[in-house]
């Protein structure tokens, strides 16, 4: 079947999005991939046009459990009926049928985690894949290595799987990232393809403060006045909290905030009322958006800057993805790269807190790993860290531990600890540079993704005296809550009877 025909028979759609049919082919060719495409431009479509036409299953790795369950939801909707997600909201006897009926399966989403199961891990080698699927794969090298560890174990995974075509999707990675996602996943033959991070239609907007309430002044400002629906990035959840009581008590209602810090239903409810247009406006830490399919979100604004340039073009690109003109504003204030600076300095371990884990008697003699790791004070992300490299030295399952190795492993923990520091606090110089400079910020960034800068144009940046106020502009309270029921009734009829 030409592929054109099976993108009408199966979506409606005449024509492909740039990227998309070139990464298909080389998957039906059997080559593994890796593609960047901007946020927004259709990667999920890949992967469920090559599974389709492979007529076999994919495995797609996935970062968020709530990202999980609105892509299986979407998935149905779409007509793919056979899709499931291996997680936490399933109970044990709904895993238990999942995992006894894998075969019956088209789509499966899991986390890098979930297959550290013995159990899980056993079901998904009974089946035979036909495309294994990385998405987010910046995850391998952003947070692979402290963050999210058994990222860098998926190449394992995929030669007991049998080794299924591999396509790895992002929509931001620098070469270096880039070339870490090639490394860990060990896709040696690998078809690249990438393309630009400019989304034309997002105009970016970057105002500085040297007053912290006029910052908060101009943020209450803008959500005032912009046209929604939005999404506001703070660097804290207390932040986002605060923000968000500040706006009820200005009487703007229909907003809430999204972190790290709830529960899964209450994340999941949040990004639930948000799609469905019942909230107009998401404060959030970079928790949120991952994957979030809205097509109409017009603002992203950034009450803190972001960690790094990578970071802060993922979540602009929430922003637009129909293509309609949308604003990303960025408010500055010195004192917003502090808290990055301190996570960056504090979220792994230091010399001392590697010295007591690795100190003079058995790791496990008189405490459990977990239990000297708080004792320590490390971080969530520093004993994530600190797991994963025991668990692969192997100290954990030795009796005694020689001194030598001991202090061996000092030094390898304590030299990588230091340069992903180095490495971050280059990114973060690297976003006050862009944020600092006065000419054109796209220009600036794309050129950070290595691609050739643009001429000067209209509708822009700020660099380039673009105006704000045309993305001014409240819809109606009545045009809004119709939308809400139209999209409610809409989804209703797609649902399998």
């Amino acid at each position: 079947m030409q592929l054109e025909a099976a993108l009408k028979q199966y979506y409606g759609f005449d024509d492909f999005r740039p990227g998309q049919k070139e990464i298909l082919e080389d998957i039906l060719s059997g080559h593994d991939v890796l593609g960047m495409l901007p946020t927004g431009t259709g990667k999920t479509l890949i992967y469920q046009l090559a599974t389709v036409l492979l007529k076999g299953r994919a495995l797609i790795v996935s970062p968020l459990v709530s990202l999980m369950q609105d892509q299986v939801d979407q998935f149905k909707q779409t007509g793919f009926k056979r899709t499931v997600a291996l997680n936490s909201f399933l109970d044990h006897s709904d895993k238990q049928s999942v995992l006894n009926h894998l075969k019956d399966y088209q789509f499966v989403f899991v986390s890098p985690e979930i297959m550290q199961n013995k159990y899980i891990r056993s079901a998904l080698l009974s089946v035979n894949w036909s495309l294994f699927v990385v998405d987010e794969a910046h995850c391998i090298s952003q947070w692979g290595h402290e963050f999210r560890p058994y990222y860098l174990d998926l190449a394992f995974i995929r030669k007991k799987l049998g080794n299924p075509v591999c396509l790895a999707l992002t929509a931001t990675a620098a070469v270096k990232v880039q070339e870490d996602i090639l490394k860990y996943l060990e896709m040696k033959d690998a078809k690249v393809h990438i393309h630009s991070v400019n989304r034309p239609n997002i105009s970016i907007f970057v105002e500085s403060f040297s007053d912290v309430e006029q910052k908060l002044d101009r943020a209450l400002e803008l959500i005032t006045e912009l046209k929604g629906p939005g999404i506001v990035y703070t660097n804290t959840r207390r932040g986002a909290e605060q923000l968000v009581t500040v706006l009820h008590e200005r009487g703007i209602q229909d907003v809430s905030y999204y972190h790290g810090g709830m529960d899964q239903d209450e994340r999941l409810l949040v990004q639930k009322q948000f799609l469905n247009s019942q909230l107009q406006l998401i404060v959030c830490t970079n928790a949120f958006g991952m994957g979030i399919n809205k097509p109409d979100i017009r603002f992203v604004i950034h009450y803190n800057a972001p960690a790094n340039v990578e970071g802060y073009v993922q979540e602009i690109g929430r922003a637009g993805r129909d293509l309609q003109p949308s604003a990303a504003i960025l408010l500055y204030h010195p004192s917003d790269l502090e808290i990055p600076f301190h996570f960056i300095e504090n979220e792994l371990p230091d010399d001392n807190q590697i010295d007591y884990i690795l100190s003079d008697y058995d790791v496990l003699a008189e405490q459990t790993l977990s239990e000297r790791l708080q004792l320590a004070g490390i971080s969530e992300t520093g004993q994530r860290f600190m797991e994963y490299h025991l668990n692969n030295s192997g100290v954990l399952y030795e009796k005694c531990v020689p001194e030598v190795k001991r202090e061996s492993l000092k030094k390898i923990l304590k030299k990588k600890i230091e340069e992903r520091k180095r490495e971050k606090l280059n990114s973060l110089r690297m976003i006050e540079k862009w944020i600092m400079d006065e000419g054109c910020k796209r220009s600036m960034m794309l050129k950070y993704f290595g691609e050739e800068e643009i001429a000067e144009k209209d509708y822009c940046c700020s660099g380039c005296q673009d105006e704000l106020t045309r993305f001014y502009g409240k819809e109606e309270k009545e045009t809004h809550i119709y939308q809400v029921w139209e999209d409610e009734l809409k989804r209703l009829f797609r649902q399998e009877v």
